[in-house]
Parts: structure tokens; C-alpha cells; sequence
């Protein structure tokens, strides 16, 4: 059999809502971490043919600037993106069982709300106007500078 080359690759992106309470926390040397449940729902069509949805409840992790932002930002019910990659960790309970868990560690993340502004009444997503696009200056070029 062939050598196989694997590329390293572990990455994960998954919408949803918030469903716990935000608590930062800091490690005794001082990095900050936030643990995040994401609820993601899922439709499909049953034997029956009637929809159902199913929710996907996600442990999350978030460290550093990235716990900072969250906390500082969301709360319970935002509707946010994560970006991130599963980590396992194995670890010891109470009756000295050894657990295992797998949890996403959140890399970037992307907020789906803005947050009203002060004295304003909570705005509805149709109200909420879109950031401005960053885009880079483009040169002046001819259909001469096409490589093709």
C-alpha cells in the first residue's frame, strides 16, 4: 500500500445561537477564556414527509482577545458564527473516572447582531444596516494587462 499524505486539516464553522449565560473567566497566570454552548439547528424531512429541526448543542471555547470580545460583546440568545477547530481532552472526574470530551476552540468569531445603541429600542435585523465594504483601491489597468 501507498504512502497516504494527509492534509492537517481540522477546521469547523457552525452558526447558531448562544445558550448559556457568559461568564469570563482567567487562568491563575491571567488569560482570559469564556466557554460558550452554541445551539445550531438542523430541518430535515421525516419518513412522514413533515419537517422537523434538530438542535445541536456545541461546547465551545474561546481564549485570550477572542474571550475578551465575546464577553464584552454577546450574551445569551446572540446569534453569532464560529470558526474554530475540535480539540479532545481527556480528563478525571469526581470518582476518579477517566472522561473524554471534545469541544470546539473558537478562533475568530463573527456576530450576526449589532447591539442597540444607547437609548434606542432594540433594532430588527431589517433595520440593521450593512457595514461598509473594505475594498482595496484597484488600479487603473487596460485590456492590454490582462495576462491572457
Amino acid at each position: 500500500m501507498a504512502d497516504l499524505r494527509l492534509p492537517r486539516l481540522n477546521k469547523f464553522i457552525c452558526a447558531g445561537r448562544i445558550a448559556n449565560d457568559l461568564e469570563l473567566k482567567f487562568t491563575p497566570k491571567g488569560t482570559a477564556v469564556i466557554r460558550v454552548t452554541l445551539a445550531s439547528d438542523r430541518s430535515y424531512k421525516d419518513d412522514s414527509d413533515q419537517w422537523q429541526t434538530v438542535t445541536s448543542w456545541i461546547d465551545c471555547v474561546a481564549w485570550n482577545k477572542t474571550a475578551e470580545m465575546i464577553a464584552n460583546t454577546a450574551h445569551k440568545g446572540s446569534a453569532i458564527i464560529v470558526e474554530g477547530r475540535l480539540d479532545t481532552r481527556n480528563w478525571t472526574d469526581q470518582n476518579n473516572q477517566t472522561r473524554k470530551s471534545t469541544e470546539v476552540t473558537i478562533d475568530n468569531v463573527h456576530f450576526l447582531e449589532w447591539p442597540p445603541r444607547d437609548g434606542d429600542a432594540p433594532r430588527k435585523d431589517s433595520d440593521v444596516p450593512l457595514p461598509p465594504e473594505e475594498s482595496a483601491p484597484v488600479a487603473n489597468s487596460t485590456k492590454d494587462d490582462v495576462p491572457f
